[in-house]
């Protein structure tokens, strides 16, 4: 499935001591398995969810995985997306409205974002428009998602520089293909 890291190469790969990777072992906070030969491995997928999970990031990690934002105020979203998007490794973040949304995307740098329409303080339509406007190259890929899903709003996110619309309920297997497809796009063009 995916490499086998080294205690050496995590301590490197988390600018961290040894010891600091051998007690996180220690403690269970960190899955290793033992070789034949008495030597601790880190699997790799086990690595960066222990990563994602403690908040951290490394330059390899964001080298190889793409990073999504979702942007919503229900909880019960944000939790269907978080289980739905790491078991696809994805690396996530969270914002709760358009405003924190801002704030989110220039910190994380994401390559997509998932933002939904109606939230507090800022929506999304202003959310988007914002993003899509800013100075970062290159922007991210925005899908908007919301229950309200009329012809009006579809124009109004799609105007604002969303470059996909999805309904609410969602529809994991179109929301990856969706997703997959747009991260694919994005990287022929950027290459």
């Amino acid at each position: 499935m995916g490499k086998n890291i080294t205690i050496s190469g995590a301590s490197d790969l988390c600018d961290v001591s040894r010891s600091t990777i051998w007690r996180w072992i220690k403690s269970g906070k960190l899955k290793a398995s033992k070789t034949v030969g008495g030597h601790h491995r880190i699997a790799e997928q086990d690595f960066f969810q222990f990563m994602s999970d403690q908040k951290m990031h490394t330059q390899y990690r964001d080298e190889i995985s793409k990073k999504i934002l979702v942007v919503d105020d229900d909880y019960l979203i944000q939790k269907y997306l978080k289980k739905l998007l790491k078991s696809h490794d994805f690396l996530i973040e969270f914002a709760k409205d358009g405003f924190d949304a801002g704030i989110k995307t220039i910190q994380f740098k994401p390559h997509l974002i998932i933002l939904d329409l109606f939230m507090p303080k800022m929506d999304g339509f202003s959310a988007c428009k914002q993003i899509k406007n800013s100075k970062l190259t290159p922007p991210p890929i925005i899908i908007g998602i919301s229950g309200f899903d009329t012809p009006k709003n579809r124009e109004r996110i799609l105007s604002a520089g969303a470059d996909v619309f999805l309904p609410k309920p969602i529809d994991a297997k179109n929301m990856l293909e969706k997703i997959k497809k747009l991260l694919h796009f994005k990287s022929l063009n950027t290459n």
